[in-house]
């Protein structure tokens, strides 16, 4: 006598995923950009960001090219978030293929956009230190790149990497959610040490510090010029601790905190993709399907796969048929 489908089985089945665990793991982590994304649309009120951005952010997004570059990110980059995620959605590519089709082209848009705007705003993003600009170009390409490849291989009707690619470049994109988190806890832990400074000009700290009294006396260097450069220890919280203590130590640890939640990204996608090949190979197969009823040369091999570039030749048999099928055998 068999049983019925449990509840947790039926929802699984209801939005198209082959696995149990593929479930969780679009809600969790799914859920997470969702939020995320949703909840910073309001920052494209420069009322939000005069009040929510961290101190001493402002001073340059309240400029016009900046302040635009960052909006363009913004709005940009928060859609295509959302829209990333119900990419993922099985239902939707079996049942409303035009419309994944469809978003999957916003998608790429608004992502190749969106990292225009952050390259433009990199140069002042925490300080703009030359680890946070390298660590912005860095992420930035790697999306570019990744979804670059993943247009290349749906065009080829190559979804198994098409696949392989988006899944890059959604890990990528949801990295800079990681570095906040990074950032903070590098923050206490370097306001514990208490021995790390950054540098702020005086026009930047004259737009941190309201009270011109406390300016004028924790500052007398300012005197010199705007453009004088002044160390700030870095610390977020404790009694010592001052607004522009805080930015000091975010300016610290931005830059590291992109490099290290990029390569926890890269690492725990790519593990991914190396426990799952069994997908890997059944999208494959659909794959040859497609693109041997298009009539195309090697198919199955029509994208960026490893066989094009000197690997063994991928056949569509078995290994075990393939090998009964042999002379002598």
């Amino acid at each position: 006598m068999s049983s019925r489908p449990s509840m947790y089985q039926r929802v699984v089945t209801a939005l198209g995923f082959a696995k149990g665990y593929n479930l969780p793991l679009w809600v969790i982590f799914g859920g997470i950009v969702v939020g995320f994304s949703a909840a910073r649309l309001q920052y494209l009120s420069d009322a939000v960001l005069e009040s929510d951005l961290a101190p001493g952010e402002w001073y340059w997004f309240s400029q016009d090219l900046y302040n635009i570059g960052l909006k363009i990110h913004l709005a940009c980059i928060l859609p295509c978030g959302i829209i990333g995620v119900f990419q993922f959605l099985p239902v939707i590519r079996r049942k409303a293929l035009l419309l994944h089709r469809i978003d999957g082209y916003i998608f790429l848009i608004l992502l190749w956009v969106s990292t225009g705007g952050a390259l433009a705003i990199a140069r002042r993003s925490f300080g703009g230190t030359v680890e946070t600009q390298a660590g912005v170009f860095a992420l930035s390409f790697l999306s570019l790149t990744a979804s670059s490849l993943a247009y290349y291989n749906i065009k080829r009707l190559q979804i198994e990497q098409h696949r392989a690619w988006m899944l890059r470049t959604m890990v990528y994109m949801g990295s800079i959610i990681t570095a906040r988190v990074i950032m903070i806890i590098s923050a206490v832990s370097i306001s514990a040490v208490g021995s790390y400074y950054a540098l702020h000009t005086c026009d930047e700290l004259s737009a941190i510090v309201s009270n011109s009294t406390r300016f004028d006396m924790d500052y007398p260097t300012c005197k010199s010029g705007p453009d004088t450069l002044v160390p700030i220890r870095a610390a977020i919280g404790g009694d010592n601790a001052e607004e522009e203590n805080a930015s000091a130590a975010f300016r610290v640890t931005f830059g590291t905190s992109i490099w290290v939640a990029g390569l926890i990204h890269y690492l725990a996608v790519e593990i991914y993709l190396c426990l799952t090949p069994a997908e890997s190979e059944r999208l494959r197969m659909v794959s040859y399907e497609r693109q041997l009823e298009r009539g195309w040369v090697h198919p199955g091999s029509s994208g960026l796969t490893s066989d094009r570039w000197g690997d063994a030749k991928w056949s569509p048999i078995p290994v075990e048929e393939e090998r009964s099928e042999r002379p002598g055998k």
